[in-house]
């Protein structure tokens, strides 16, 4: 089987979210595009790294990749037609970060099962609903377990203990099996892995089950 690009909208958030888990922090990329399509912030998890651009967070837990994006935007501006893309479902933390920075538009690749429920949240009222970002994802199924495989490949190195509650076991079983292939946490360019790892990506729905298919013996 030969493995398609990554859509044009994901390769930069995708590309930031293995420089990230290349240098120790989870695999999260986030890219804020104006309303033209051009990119305008970018910003990747820096939660277990000491250092950062200026502006953004590093080696602290809310040193979140949509936080290192949104931060970049000036106060007092209007981004209700701006649109960030982020490899993971933004947390309550990074919803938030949304909402204050007047950012109307968020599309995620992968579901976060740690945060199930959060598209509740506008059901306060309020500012919180009127000024909730629309949310579209997950993305279809090959990017959607993609994510997943990248964020249990972070699991097993770093929280073993949590490996599975990124999708579901068979996306835990292909990230044990990638991590026996000599070499491919030093791969540069994340396209190289999607292409490794696609055969292996389940093409059902993106519903957060049966994301993966089962490595090959």
């Amino acid at each position: 089987m030969t493995a398609p690009a990554l859509p044009a909208s994901w390769r930069l958030p995708f590309e930031l979210a293995w420089e990230a888990l290349r240098a120790g922090s989870r695999p999260i990329g986030a890219v804020l595009l104006d309303g033209a399509g051009r990119p305008v912030a970018t910003g990747r998890n820096r939660s277990q790294e000491s250092t950062a651009p200026p502006g953004q967070l590093a080696g602290t837990a809310i040193a979140h990749a949509e936080i290192n994006a949104l931060a970049q935007l000036p106060a007092g501006g209007r981004y209700e037609n701006h649109r960030l893309y982020t490899t993971l479902e933004p947390c309550l933390l990074c919803s938030g970060a949304l909402i204050h920075s007047h950012v109307g538009h968020v599309l995620y690749a992968a579901p976060d099962p740690y945060w199930t429920g959060i598209e509740n949240v506008p059901g306060v009222g309020g500012q919180i609903a009127g000024r909730w970002a629309r949310r579209e994802g997950p993305a279809a199924a090959p990017l959607a377990a993609f994510s997943a495989l990248l964020m249990n490949l972070w699991a097993m190195r770093h929280t073993p203990a949590g490996l599975g509650n990124q999708g579901d076991d068979s996306s835990a079983s292909l990230a044990r099996h990638c991590l026996t292939v000599d070499g491919i946490l030093d791969v540069p360019s994340v396209a190289t892995v999607y292409r490794l790892a696609f055969p292996h990506l389940h093409r059902r729905g993106p519903e957060g089950k049966s994301l993966v298919s089962p490595p090959l013996p």
